[in-house]
């Protein structure tokens, strides 16, 4: 098949030629049920969406070409990790709305379908029982936009992993805690089938999935395919990474007789060599998150694949935001633990770091990984085990919320003044936020007010 590499020039011309260099309407029936799923895994408005969640403006091209070409039937599908903020409006519709998908729905009469609510299709990947939102396994037509971005665990998140949307909350939370996130990555696009992918790089994030440590950089380009292997082989490429060292796409290689040889992939449009960056995926939580804000102590050591994205996304807030408003200090000695890749006692065994005081378990993965640390524990909140011992700390959920996380990281490491000042000054931040009087602004994200970024995408 062909990919093809167009450079977006801000006009639907450029999307245009993208989906016909590659054939990519080639076989859809303009009767056919058409399904588009973007990448909004996670949206909240104080948040920079650059190369965190796909453009509107990629979206509403695509809804237009599709009525250009007499489809009827479009719906576009989302299913964002949940609970991470204590408010009861829907997560996916809070992504619609961020993104102002939910306004491009409405101007071309689209369906927009929110996959955390079912209905459930439920298959075996390999042993692993999951449910797949029905809509995304029925439809006639798959329209798969990702964003092009790196990401901390996978190295790239782009059309494969793109579709672990369509799962349901827990099924995406067992892709992780089985610990074989790859390969159930690489089943999923074997039981839903990606008709066109056009990954989104009007922006491309380095150390993503997220804004909070990751950096976006405008590049203007859109790549386009029928074929989901060969697009995410390119698109690797172009951040900078090795594809056969992604492993659900080795994995797919192997089991489809694929290769990874750029030259064997037909392109069409731009020169792959001069839009090849050189990206770094891998990041240190610790030190991204709370280094810019010359906050010390804190130790969150990388747990692998088993932290699932809502964890992972709530725990970057809170750090984040503990940093930001503690500016400067230093905490001591002080462990943190989250998913199920890593024991507490394993750095004290290493000799690598002094023993810790504290020790937070956050999450129900760490705190049932980590039980020997806590058997005893008869305070849910925190214990001292006995004489010599770090001083535990639990921070239950699955995911824990936003609220909870900041409540025991502020009871545990900060005196009670500063402890009260800090509530009050969230408190006041958060009234600002809902009444759109503030916009909270954390380190580094004041790059996206160049003119390099516009928030006209979205």
């Amino acid at each position: 098949m062909t990919v093809s590499l167009v450079k977006f020039d801000g006009s639907l011309d450029s999307l245009r030629k993208a989906v016909e260099l590659c054939h990519g309407f080639e076989k859809l029936d303009r009767n056919a049920r058409v399904l588009i799923k973007p990448n909004i895994c996670f949206r909240h408005k104080m948040m920079p969406p650059y190369g965190m969640v796909t453009t509107t403006k990629i979206i509403d091209g695509v809804a237009q070409l599709l009525l250009e070409h007499g489809c009827k039937d479009i719906s576009i599908g989302e299913g964002s990790i949940i609970n991470i903020f204590d408010e009861l409006e829907p997560y996916t519709k809070r992504g619609f709305r961020g993104t102002g998908i939910d306004k491009v729905a409405g101007k071309y009469g689209i369906t927009m379908v929110d996959f955390n609510h079912g209905p459930f299709r439920e298959l075996d990947l390999g042993g692993v029982k999951v449910k797949i939102a029905r809509t995304a396994v029925e439809t006639g037509f798959l329209i798969n936009i990702p964003v092009l971005k790196t990401h901390f665990q996978t190295k790239v998140s782009l059309g494969f992993k793109n579709l672990k949307g369509c799962l349901s909350p827990d099924s995406k939370k067992r892709f992780h805690t089985s610990k074989r996130l790859d390969a159930l990555i690489c089943l999923l696009n074997e039981a839903v089938k990606s008709d066109l992918v056009i990954i989104d790089g009007i922006y491309m994030l380095e150390k993503g999935p997220e804004t909070l440590a990751g950096t976006a950089h405008r590049k203007d380009l859109i790549i386009a395919s029928p074929d989901v292997f060969e697009s995410d082989v390119v698109g690797a490429t172009i951040l900078g990474i090795d594809p056969a060292r992604v492993d659900y796409l080795k994995e797919y290689a192997q089991r489809h007789g694929r290769s990874f040889d750029i030259s064997r992939i037909q392109i069409e449009g731009e020169d792959i060599e001069s839009l090849k960056e050189q990206l770094e995926w891998r990041f240190e939580p610790d030190r991204e998150l709370l280094s810019p804000s010359r906050t010390t102590g804190i130790s969150a050591p990388h747990p692998g694949q088993t932290l699932c994205s809502a964890c992972g996304a709530t725990l970057a807030l809170a750090l984040s935001i503990l940093g930001k408003d503690n500016p400067g200090m230093d905490f001591g000695s002080v462990e943190l633990y989250y998913g199920l890749g890593l024991r507490a006692e394993k750095g004290k065994r290493e000799g690598t770091r002094p023993s810790p005081t504290k020790v937070f378990l956050y999450g129900d993965c760490a705190i049932r990984s980590n039980k020997g640390l806590h058997k005893n524990v008869k305070e849910r909140i925190h214990s001292r085990l006995s004489k010599g011992s770090p001083q535990v700390f639990l921070i239950e959920g699955c995911p824990p919320t936003l609220t909870n996380t900041l409540l025991v990281l502020m009871k545990a490491l900060l005196g009670k003044p500063r402890m009260l000042r800090m509530l009050l000054l969230r408190t006041l931040k958060l009234i600002g936020i809902r009444l759109r009087v503030y916009r909270e602004v954390f380190p580094g994200w004041e790059r996206y007010r160049l003119k390099d970024f516009d928030r006209s995408h979205f």
